[in-house]
């Protein structure tokens, strides 16, 4: 009898662990291993991958979806496709990288042209708000910033709100103002300390008000 008690609970234990299960999609070009592999550690059900395409994933993308790329990337048409769609599916959405871009034009951002100049790593003083997926970190933190294409925080639409910016004004982290949707510079996730706080910030908001910051 005690055997069987024992069966029951830990079947009971897995049913529930199952029901909490929160779905996620991460659309990424190799950028964003690590997102995913934390996502899990979260208890999500990741898909992740650069050519999801199948109708049961375009139909249920669940409570949160990520898409990361690199510089060049969001030229793709098939990348261009999931932006348009992670935008319209109402879960909340997390943009990491040269995604910011597409995703910012998509609400509203006029577009701009990439730059041709290349500019190499670097250390960044980032001043962040109170509010959003920054709260928590000091003030005023560095940042390294990889290689790539810089977004202006200056450039953003009126339906976003700066959450964290360099002192030169490059776009680190933003979030819209009624919408579940947050734009992040790549050297926020490549910094454990920070990717930490971030994403602890992303599931509560998840949790307590369906994804918005405001």
């Amino acid at each position: 009898m005690a055997r069987t008690d024992k069966n029951q609970a830990q079947d009971l234990h897995s049913q529930l662990r199952t029901r909490a299960l929160r779905k996620a999609t991460v659309i990424h070009d190799g950028s964003a291993f690590q997102l995913a592999a934390d996502l899990r550690a979260y208890g999500f059900d990741v898909a992740e991958g650069p050519l999801l395409a199948s109708s049961e994933t375009h139909g249920d993308l669940g409570s949160l979806a990520v898409i990361s790329t690199r510089a060049g990337a969001t030229r793709s048409e098939r990348m261009q496709t999931w932006t348009r769609q992670l935008c319209w599916n109402g879960s909340t959405l997390l943009a990491v990288g040269a995604a910011t871009g597409p995703v910012a034009e998509f609400f509203g951002t006029r577009r701009t042209a990439p730059s041709d100049e290349r500019v190499s790593g670097r250390l960044a003083d980032v001043r962040r708000a109170d509010e959003g997926l920054f709260a928590g970190l000091p003030e005023k933190f560095r940042l390294a910033l990889p290689s790539a294409d810089g977004f202006r925080a200056s450039e953003l639409s009126a339906e976003f709100r700066t959450t964290a910016e360099t002192q030169d004004g490059e776009l680190i982290g933003a979030s819209h103002v009624f919408r579940p949707v947050h734009l992040l510079h790549a050297g926020a996730m490549e910094s454990a300390e920070v990717r930490s706080v971030v994403l602890k910030n992303l599931l509560r908001l998840v949790r307590e008000s369906g994804g918005r910051a405001y």
